[in-house]
């Protein structure tokens, strides 16, 4: 109706982090619905996961369900956990199949939160790197790393990422929109 020009996510996401973050080697972008990984360097290579939810926001929601809470809830129940279980990602059947046992056999609701959150870090790099390595500055993007810090520490642990390698620019949560809005300036 509009006549806007379709402006693919992963473009979008990689011109805001172009234009407004320096020097960083790659971008981990969580949505709601999907997962995108940018490697910049001396080419650049983006990856999205859009095939399902599994390692999400939307994910992370229905998880959160199940242990009767919300996603702000999960990430306080996951600021003390002790113990890390395996939880399959790769999509909400699954993994519930994995979190309800947890939950039967009386495992603290904070182990099973950050196993959750470890679940969404190994369904991104498992899927979306696929072997290739995540190094260097990391940008964490998108509402899922924005508002959960407990799910920012389970992918600055298993990346063994330094301090000075973490970057979280402001209003990471609206990168996608913001890409977007600079690509819309050359449309008529």
């Amino acid at each position: 109706v509009l006549e806007l020009k379709f402006i693919q996510e992963v473009i979008a996401c990689t011109e805001a982090v172009q234009r407004y973050i320096k020097d960083v080697n790659v971008a981990i972008e969580l949505g709601g619905e999907d997962s995108k990984i940018t490697y910049f360097g001396s080419s650049l290579e983006q990856r999205m996961n859009s095939s399902c939810a599994g390692g999400t926001g939307a994910f992370i929601d229905q998880m959160a369900t199940l242990l009767e809470t919300d996603a702000m809830g999960l990430n306080e129940l996951a600021k003390h956990h002790h113990v890390i279980y395996p939880i399959a990602a790769r999509c909400g059947v699954f993994a519930k199949t994995d979190v309800q046992p947890l939950i039967n056999e009386g495992v603290a609701k904070e182990d099973i939160a950050a196993s959750i959150f470890q679940a969404v870090v190994n369904q991104t790099i498992s899927v979306l790197a696929c072997g290739k390595p995540i190094k260097g500055k990391v940008a964490f993007l998108g509402g899922p790393l924005h508002f959960l810090s407990e799910l920012r520490q389970r992918f600055t642990e298993t990346l063994k990422l330094k301090p000075y390698e973490i970057v979280i620019p402001a209003k990471p949560e609206l990168f996608v929109a913001l890409g977007a809005s600079l690509l819309a300036q050359n449309e008529p």
